[in-house]
Parts: structure tokens; sequence; C-alpha cells
């Protein structure tokens, strides 16, 4: 299907609705479907009060402020947002991940390069032109209500006129709410303004799959201590979103669960810490039979709770009193309760000013209480990914954040990776996972061969509210190889006028780790009594992607005869040698004869001819070294210091692990 000029490839079976025609739509994230468009600000969204669940759905809108693509992940949500030439793409996903990311791609936006969603602090930062509404927003004692889809601006204006309600709970994120979120910065200063107040409520993964109102669809927690503190983080970076400011209480949705109480209990911990942290009250809402119950239970073993408690118990009375909750927990102005909702025999709508709602009852008791502010934890950051680098490969890169006190993982922050020197450097970053490692990859190192063959690494965490910056630095091993060939070189000592040819023509011992080729020119024949050869050559080529060298010698025609010695001749003669940091190869390739008798020695390494008393001719001769292999197509030794080479290669590779 194809959305003002951009063309995206979704299954068939997927439903794709103009939300222009049909502005009543609700917005859902719990089901397949391409939504088109806005609709009219003083739409009201027709969605069931609860919708829970997170599975692949597409929003694309209008947007006339971009133009260059980008493409931003939200891991927490599970959730891509993309902008690209007029337009604004919010794309979810459940576990398919992959399918979500294959629709990106064929509209030209890059999934695998999305940069990690904002943090809190980054969130801040990015966004300063919000306005935030005074802290007392969350703050109300009275009747309110909450619904999936936040009511528009003239729904609003026509139940603070008409109704006895004075506080709305609206859903800031997770990757639970499967409800587009239709509010905004500007939509909650204008509800503050026209006096209503907040409950901000954020649904992440919950205890079971089929939890409360989920169907079976809903992310269930995992890993709680971390997942925890990550819903939190993002949490507060969505409320900075919508100009909730510090001191505000955010309410994260426990739904009605049957077992995993543990889980439960070890992840709202893990968010009320990491909400303190950042500066912000934690809130729990939960049914008053299953989390209310396990959050007192809890209470006698040092647990840290919740700020307010936001409990369920649809008795259809406003109080916040309850038999399940203790009278001295949660007694400051510290309790909300929802005290109905809509049900399959009853919708729970209401009408207010000639606009009918389906909702869910609360009432509130939540003062504006106090928040320390937040405390800055010391952290470490140690480099923990590979050793060596290849120049034109990728560079998978990590390094692991902590607490420098009690060394437990910092997750969901950004580490930024920074490779080479200042004129050469090459960077990427990534958020930590639930073990504090950040991963990122270097598409293709290109860094500059050092005498030390070392490339300096820097990670780098910059620090927000509730963690101080690190940073760590490394040496790398940059791959390089070396290569040197060379077609004859001799020492006849012995004659009455002695020869001595150093290596000609010589490369030289070449080394990189760039791509190269040295290629010196063929050299002039030798016509000399005992010894002859004729276009003599030598190459040596370099790659990268990974490093390799490889080492060519070639002599077309060569004739030894030493006195005392049978004739050696040679034609078609090439040396090879390749040494990369996956394999070392070398070969021969000649035609010979000795005393004008034709010898077959086929692919036989070290292939050796007794030539007569201390005499000796290794063909396809092969050295072994540490880090590579030298080859000489014919090499003949003989008394007196004789040593004759007849085309040589050689190649190594070094800092392979």
């Amino acid at each position: 299907m194809t959305y003002k000029g951009h063309t995206f490839s979704v299954p068939a079976t997927w439903d794709v609705i103009d939300l222009a025609k049909n502005p009543d739509t609700c917005v859902r994230y719990d089901r397949h479907a391409v939504y088109l468009g806005k609709p009219a600000a003083d739409a009201q969204q027709s969605c069931p009060a609860d919708v829970l669940g997170r599975t692949e759905a597409l929003v694309l809108e209008p947007d006339k402020g971009s133009s260059a693509e980008q493409v931003s992940e939200n891991s927490t949500s599970r959730t891509y947002w993309a902008t690209t030439d007029g337009i604004a793409v919010t794309a979810s996903y459940g576990e398919n991940r992959d399918e979500i990311k294959k629709i990106l791609a064929s509209a030209g936006l890059p999934a695998d390069k999305a940069t990690p969603a904002a943090t809190p602090a980054a969130r801040a930062v990015a966004q300063p032109s919000i306005q935030a509404v005074p802290a007392d927003a969350t703050s109300y004692q009275g009747e309110g209500f909450d619904r999936c889809a936040a009511p528009p601006t003239a729904t609003m204006n026509a139940w603070k006129a008409a109704s006895p309600y004075g506080a709305i709970g609206f859903y800031i994120g997770g990757v639970n709410a499967g409800c587009k979120d239709q509010a905004s910065a500007e939509w909650v200063q204008t509800q503050y303004d026209n006096g209503w107040r907040f409950i901000p409520i954020y649904v992440g993964p919950q205890a079971e799959a089929g939890s409360g109102s989920c169907t079976g669809d809903c992310v269930a927690i995992t890993d709680p201590v971390p997942e925890g503190a990550a819903s939190a983080r993002d949490a507060v970076a969505q409320a900075q979103g919508y100009g909730l400011p510090a001191g505000s209480v955010l309410y994260y949705n426990m739904e009605h669960y049957n077992s995993g109480r543990e889980k439960v209990l070890a992840f709202l911990q893990s968010w009320t810490n990491t909400i303190h942290e950042l500066g912000y009250r934690s809130g729990a809402y939960g049914s008053a039979s299953s989390l209310a119950t396990d959050l007192v239970a809890a209470n006698a073993d040092g647990y840290t709770q919740p700020d307010v408690i936001n409990f369920a118990r649809w008795d259809e009375v406003p109080t916040t009193e309850d038999r399940a909750i203790p009278a001295d927990m949660w007694a400051n102005h510290q309790r909300v309760k929802q005290y109905d909702g809509p049900t399959e025999d009853d919708p729970n709508e209401e009408t207010y000013g000639g606009i009918t709602l389906d909702l869910d009852n609360d009432f509130l008791d939540v003062g504006e209480g106090s928040t320390q502010p937040p405390v800055q934890k010391d952290t470490t950051l140690a480099y923990t990914g590979p050793a060596t680098v290849s120049n034109g490969s990728p560079a998978a890169l990590s390094a692991t954040l902590a607490e420098k006190d009690g060394g437990a993982p910092v997750a969901d922050r950004e580490v930024t990776l920074a490779l080479g020197p200042t004129d050469a450097l090459q960077t990427c970053a990534a958020n930590t996972d639930a073990q504090g490692k950040a991963t990122c990859t270097i598409d293709k190192v290109a860094q500059p061969l050092t005498g030390s063959a070392t490339v300096p690494l820097k990670a780098t965490f910059a620090g927000d509210e509730a963690y101080k910056a690190s940073e760590a630095t490394a040496e790398l091993k940059l791959q390089y190889v070396t290569g040197r060939a060379y077609g004859l070189s001799a020492q006849i000592p012995v004659l009455a006028l002695p020869i001595g040819i150093a290596p000609t023509p010589d490369t030289g011992v070449v080394r990189a780790a760039d791509a190269k080729t040295v290629a010196p020119p063929c050299a002039a024949p030798i016509n000399l009594l005992v010894l002859s050869a004729d276009t003599l050559c030598a190459k040596v080529e370099t790659k990268i992607g990974p490093s390799g060298s490889t080492s060519t010698a070639t002599v077309e025609d060569a004739r030894i005869g030493l006195p005392g010695l049978p004739v050696v001749a040679l034609s078609g003669v090439t040396a090879t040698s390749t040494s990369s940091c996956t394999a070392t190869t070398g070969g021969t390739d000649l035609s010979l004869t000795v005393a004008g008798t034709p010898v077959e020695i086929g692919d036989v390494p070290n292939y050796s001819i007794d030539l007569g008393p201390a005499a000796k001719l290794v063909l396809n001769e092969q050295v072994r070294t540490a880090n590579g292999l030298t080859v000489n197509a014919a090499h003949l030794t003989a008394a007196g210091g004789v040593d004759v080479v007849i085309a040589s290669s050689a190649t190594d590779a070094y800092n392979c692990a």
C-alpha cells in the first residue's frame, strides 16, 4: 500500500483504515492494521476502556516538518518511530520484530540502523520547548475516570462543565498499552489550565500473558529487576514528553494475576526505586485481591512500597478505604480506588454535555507529597569487546556498565564507543541490556597502521539523573599483513669470479592494513655462463575485509649449470604465498628438466632432488613461519656456500587474536 508517495509492503490480511474517512476508529496496537492519516482534532476515538497487549501495527501520518530519513526504536515499549519526506511513522511490534523491520525497510526506512529512543535526560535536552505543568498536576481529591484513548479537548471541556469528575487517567506508554496515545504536551497543558488533574498510566510487562484484561497477548515479565528499571526510565521519558514534571505520580498498571507474585514484587520494587532516582513518585495500579494484597503482605520485609496505591475493587463504592489495605498504609493522601468499569453486561457509559463515554470510575485522595532529588550513583564502565579489529570488516564493539558500589548492572543506558585517533575516529552507540552490556557495530573499520599496530578505543557513558558519567579506554590490535616477493637471488662463491646477485626484482617487505599493490618493474634478463634467467617479476597484493596478503614471483625461463653438476632448466616458474587470519596457502607451478631429462613433481611441497655430493635441488619449497609461509619455486644448494633461489614469495598475517 502507498501513502503520500511512500510504499509499504504489508501482509494482505492486515486491515488498512483511513482515519480521515473513519475518524472515530480506535487506533490500536493489539491487532494487525495500518492506520492512515490523522483524525480531526475533535474526533472521539471509539475505544474500549481497556485495550492491552501489543502486536505488529503501523500508523502513517502526515508530517510537514520531516525530510531526512530518521528511525529510532524504543525497545522497552517495542515501538519504532520514523520520519521521512512528509510523513511520520509509528510501528509497534510484539513477538515478530523482524516482520515490522521488513515492512519499514520496504519503504526505505533502515530499521537495522535505528537509534535508541531518548533516555529521560536526553529527552529533557532534546525537547526544551515543552512547558511543564505545575507539580500538583497529579494531586487531587475527588472523582476521576480513565479510559484507553484520551478524549479530545472539546469532550474534556463539556465534561468539565457538566460532570462530577476532576481527574483524568490517560496512558503515557508501555509495551502493553494497546491504544495509540492521543494526548500530547499541549493537551496536558490545556486540560490543566481548564482545571483537570491527571492519573498518568504506564502499562509495561505483566505477571502473565493473560493477566486481567489481557487476552493472552500481553508481554510478560521475564527478568523483573532490569525490566522494572527499564520501564521506569521509559515512563519518565514519556512523562517528560507530556510536560509532567518531577514530583508527579506515575502509575504502573499491573493487571490482576493468579500467579507470579515474586516476579511482580521484584519488578515493582525496581520500578519504584528507579522512579525515585529520577525524581518522580511511584504509583502502582492493580486488583485489591492480587496486587494490593501482595504489597501489604510484603510490607513487613522491608519492601520498598510505591508512594501511591491505586487499587481496583468494582463494588461501585467511591471510597479509598478497603478491607485488604490496613489503615496505616498509604495513609497520607496516597490512595486511588477504581470502583467501577465496563463489563460484558454493562458498558459503563456516562453522558455529560451531550457526549457519551465508556470509562473506568476512580476516586482519588492524592496529595502533593514529597520526593527526594534524584541521587546519582557512581558507575564503572569496562570494555568487553574484541581485542583485535580488521580494516574493511565490521567490528562489534561492546562495553559493560555497572554500579561502582556492588557491581549491579546498569540497564537501558546509552554507551558510545569511539575507535581510533582523532583524525580517523569512528563511533557507534547502543543502549545497555539487562546485564549492562552495550554492543554496537562499526560497519567497516578504517584505521591507520602504526608502528605498534594498535588502535585506541574509548567507551563513554554520559551520565543522567540517576547515574554519574564514566568511561573506559583500551588499546585494540589492528590486524595487518606483510608480503615479499622476488624473482631470483644467487650466491655462487666457488668460481674464479664469484657471483652474488641480491634478490631481484624485489618488492621488499610490504607491511599493510589497507589494500595496495606493490610491483616493481620486471628485471632485465640475466645471462651468465653458469646462470641465466629471463622475464623475472614480483608482486605483493594486500586486501581488507578481512585483511590478507598474496605474494607472487614469476620467472619465464631459468638455467643453472654449475661445474660438476647436471644442468637444471626451468620454465613457466611461479611461486605464490597467501596469508590471512583464517588460512595460509602456497604453491609452485613450473616445468623442469635435469640433465635434459623432464622431471614431474606435481603439487608435492618440498620435493627434493639429489644432484650429487653435497648438492640438492628443492622444488616447491615451503617454509612455515610463526605467522605465515615462504614459498621458493626452486632452491639449489651445493658445497662451498652455493645458494640459488628461483622465484620466492612470502606472506604473514599478524594480530589475528
